[in-house]
């Protein structure tokens, strides 16, 4: 029997919106990608921290969405290049075991992805959009593939920053194909999420 894992890291996102996941034409921040932003949030963001919260949002039938903003120290088109690339993950998250671009047209891939952490596998298939004019990549699952999730939906968001740096706006909602209990996605989101995405900063300013 195949092992399930939900918590995926690859913004803070309006739940009103969620709805309409994973279209773009709302995913407006500002003209600095900021405007959403307490100002405790930006001056934290002004040192460079990650931002994200305690918790996710846990919605209905156990949809859970993982929220967070940072500072990467690397200019916008560099971040864009690395992030468009999904099958380079492999090499910066620990937890994932493969990947594989099965097919790329100039606006849309498709991507397989393989994970096993805490003796926990999963298996899934995703598509990736770009739109590199506005900066925005958004993805979900392959309807037409065996998926070890039933929904799965985020997006990168991209603005210049000052001192030729990204802010990186992010977002994604997860549903596993099972019941979880809140405990354990709010144990596995505070262990993972942020590290995954720490390690996503590290690697682009390194490359």
């Amino acid at each position: 029997m195949k092992k399930i894992y939900v918590n995926i890291i690859t913004v803070f996102i309006p739940l009103a919106l969620i709805n309409f996941w994973p279209q773009v034409e709302w995913l407006d921040f500002g003209p600095d990608g900021v405007g959403d932003l307490s100002s405790i949030e930006r001056a934290k963001l002004l040192q460079e921290e990650i931002l994200i919260p305690d918790k996710p949002l846990i919605l209905a039938e156990g949809k859970t969405v993982i929220r967070a903003a940072l500072i990467i120290r690397e200019n916008v088109d560099r971040v864009w290049l690395i992030l468009s690339q999904p099958e380079r993950q492999i090499e910066y998250l620990e937890e994932l075991k493969e990947t594989k671009c099965l097919w790329r047209r100039q606006e849309e891939d498709r991507v397989y992805f393989k994970l096993e952490i805490l003796g926990i596998d999963l298996d899934f298939t995703v598509i990736h959009r770009y739109y590199p004019e506005r900066k925005i990549l958004t993805w979900s699952l392959d309807p037409d593939a065996e998926n070890d999730l039933k929904e799965f939906h985020g997006f990168w968001r991209l603005y210049p920053w000052e001192g030729n740096k990204t802010l990186a706006r992010y977002g994604s909602q997860v549903k596993p194909k099972f019941k979880l209990a809140e405990l354990i996605i709010h144990r596995l989101y505070r262990q993972r999420v942020k590290n995954s995405l720490l390690s996503v900063k590290k690697y682009i300013e390194r490359h």
